[in-house]
């Protein structure tokens, strides 16, 4: 059985409480408003090494002295709530404010634990000494940011293992008004407040800590004599002395630094600040879909021209010479050599280059935290933005990625996505070098608005029927780095090799099958069955069904049955609004053999053919509709 502790959160407003609340739990949060009242709060489950906590953040407080409907509401909340530890969290841009409210707490004689958040901010002003504000407050001090979830997991440590303490820390006021404590704290019984805190509050003016008719005369007397001497009402003079004494911690574990941020510190900031972080990633998604636009048609026609010159034109004049069953041969292997060098070295080596050239800088980590709020809404964290980005590239370390995710229910929204409507790097050249180069650019980028429309639709539909089950993100953010070469080619060549070793055998096998199967007229016994669905459902050519049944063991080999069924000239055959249909359709339908095979193993016999069933039905009424709407207008 899971150990369990409750918290609640309290921290003074724009101090980040509610982004740390996030990012603490962020999936499965419940709103609600205060009994009574108009005040509203969140609360939420989250699961930290086999450890339960329900979390609870409080409404944003200045204080505890009952001055607003929140702060009355934050009172009667810690006084009735059920809760192993508070956690105050502090703005490490502005120490000396929050450590206020912090005696506050600690006067109350709560299990308390500091969160200095906003910590990456406040270490580029100033040098903290965590060690020496942790000893001076008695509790335990965890710096966190909210922003890159530096210190979340140290702080989750901290919660499960029960290290929150009741502090003997206390402001040193005044000795008239510590003689009033002293002399009413026995007075005053509680469950939950110290005596002491009890009493502070009531000579502060809060009449809800007083219990009796009998105490609240008596306090009110003492309130009056501390007026008189004081020339002040005693709330003022306890507020000024916490002031003054937050201000004497802050200046003992502060220093000013020296060092300035750099210009790697800046950009670092940039790429996960809301305001220049988008527009940086629509740029470098821009950018990368630009390369592949022109280098990998560039690419393309060298490396046709050149293919040609060194083998091509050898092996088409060899097969013109030879009987039906060589040439047939000869054929297969030709066309199968061409459209893996075509796909490969164009398209998805272009690809893998800029992957690893931002996994080696340090720019996919700054994805996920920038992402973070946005996968909220599909019930999700930033962290399932890299099993995601890894699924452009290849879905089988997508699909694996998601071990990473420590609910279920995200793993079956994030593999849902990833084979729905993430295409893999050979989707992205089929769209791009087939229904980019024979239908225009502009339709093979609506194909990606397409599969973001898609996504967002599946995400909001699966967090809404899927029962909630909530987690956390915490990762630390590496520095940010100018790449290796060397690395980046390795890791390119890594994730390539696989078209060349495991691909282009079968690419070649099947080739020559379909050649045998077309010289002697077998063929159409596989194609006409499902002829309606690729001529009168999808519009295509019959045999398209071979490059979509093909497509399974490869995705990449779809565009060597074109060529094959078709012949080199295929282009010639096909109107663009029928690459545009292809298009649509492989980038939809079912994934390769090997994506099938990891999801099974991942997510189990019902869930995979549910995905399958889904992705294939969505793929025909996708392909379908396009070809309807070419049709009409």
């Amino acid at each position: 059985m899971q150990s369990a502790t409750r918290v609640v959160l309290l921290g003074q407003p724009n101090v980040g409480k509610s982004a740390l609340f996030s990012r603490m739990t962020g999936v499965g949060v419940i709103s609600s408003n205060y009994a009574g009242t108009t005040v509203e709060f969140e609360e939420s489950v989250v699961t930290h090494n086999g450890c339960l906590i329900e979390v609870r953040d409080l409404p944003g407080t200045y204080s505890l002295s009952k001055n607003s409907p929140d702060e009355d509401v934050v009172i009667q909340m810690l006084r009735e709530s059920d809760y192993d530890s508070v956690v105050v969290v502090a703005d490490s841009t502005n120490l000396s404010g929050s450590l206020v409210l912090c005696f506050e707490v600690l006067e109350l004689g709560l299990p308390t634990v500091l969160a200095l958040n906003k910590y990456d901010a406040g270490c580029k002003k100033f040098d903290f000494d965590i060690d020496r504000l942790s000893e001076l407050l008695d509790i335990p001090v965890i710096p966190v940011s909210a922003k890159t979830s530096n210190g979340v997991d140290e702080l989750l440590d901290t919660l499960c293992e029960g290290r929150a303490r009741v502090s003997g820390f206390r402001v040193n006021y005044s000795e008239v008004i510590e003689k009033s404590i002293s002399t009413l704290s026995d007075a005053f019984v509680s469950d939950r407040f110290s005596g002491y805190g009890s009493a502070v509050k009531a000579l502060e003016g809060n009449n809800d800590f007083l219990p009796t008719q009998d105490l609240a005369e008596a306090v009110s007397g003492i309130r009056s004599m501390l007026t008189q001497m004081g020339n002040e009402p005693p709330e003022i003079t306890i507020g000024r002395e916490r002031f003054a004494l937050s201000d004497s911690i802050s200046r003992q574990v502060l220093a000013k630094t020296q060092r300035p941020m750099t210009r790697k510190e800046r950009f670092s900031e940039m790429t996960i600040e809301p305001l220049t972080g988008i527009p940086i990633l629509a740029l470098v998604f821009a950018t990368m879909f630009l390369v592949i636009i022109y280098v990998g048609a560039f690419l393309d026609e060298v490396v046709s021209t050149v293919y040609d010159y060194v083998l091509g034109d050898f092996l088409s004049s060899l097969a013109e010479g030879s009987d039906p069953f060589v040439a047939s041969i000869i054929n297969g292997i030709n066309g199968s050599i061409s459209a893996i060098l075509c796909l490969v070295i164009p398209y998805i080596m272009v690809f893998y280059l800029m992957l690893s050239l931002l996994e080696d800088s340090g720019y996919i980590p700054r994805i996920v935290v920038l992402l973070d709020s946005v996968m909220h809404r599909f019930g999700l964290h930033g962290g399932a933005a890299i099993p995601i980005l890894v699924g452009i590239g290849c879905n089988v370390p997508a699909i694996m990625a998601t071990r990473t995710i420590r609910t279920r229910r995200e793993r079956l929204i994030v593999s849902s996505l990833i084979i729905m409507v993430v295409p893999c790097s050979a989707q992205i050249s089929i769209i791009m070098g087939i229904t980019g180069k024979y239908a225009g650019i502009p339709y093979a980028l609506g194909i990606f608005v397409m599969l973001v429309a898609l996504g967002c639709i599946i995400g909001v539909l699966l967090n809404k029927y899927l029962t909630k089950s909530p987690s956390n993100l915490a990762m630390e953010l590496p520095e940010m780095t100018v790449p290796h070469v060397r690395n980046i080619l390795f890791k390119t060549w890594e994730r390539i090799k696989d078209f060349f070793l495991i691909a282009f055998p079968l690419l070649v096998i099947g080739s020559i099958v379909i050649e045998l199967l077309l010289t002697y007229d077998i063929l159409n016994y596989v194609v006409e069955p499902f002829s309606f669905i690729t001529v009168t459902m999808l519009g295509l050519p019959a045999v398209c069904i071979v490059c979509f049944i093909v497509g399974i063991l490869r995705k990449e080999m779809a565009v060597g049955m074109l060529v094959i069924l078709l012949g080199e000239n295929f282009f010639e055959l096909m109107t663009p609004a029928q690459f545009v249909v292809f298009g649509v359709v492989m980038a939809t339908y079912v994934p390769c053999l090997a994506s099938m095979t990891v999801l099974w193993r991942e997510m189990g016999a019902r869930d995979t053919a549910l995905i399958l069933g889904t992705s294939c039905v969505m793929a025909l009424m996708l392909g379908t509709l396009t070809h309807l709407l070419f049709s009409l207008f």
